[in-house]
């Protein structure tokens, strides 16, 4: 990253982590029934399509 990095960057990934630990805290994840699993390889293997995901409250 070298010292060029943002000065927020430290904030904004905190302030990720515990929007996403509270997401998760409230709902639990599942695949759509329509999700079609198609790697592409760009520097790493990921979804073409992205992931479709389905939020059920707990």
């Amino acid at each position: 990253m070298g010292p060029r990095i943002c000065a927020g960057f430290n904030f904004a990934t905190v302030e990720a982590k515990i929007a996403l630990s509270m997401t998760l805290q409230r709902y639990s994840l599942t695949l759509s029934p329509g999700y079609a699993h198609s790697p592409h390889q760009y520097h790493t293997i990921r979804p073409q399509h992205g992931v479709q995901v389905m939020l059920h409250p707990l």
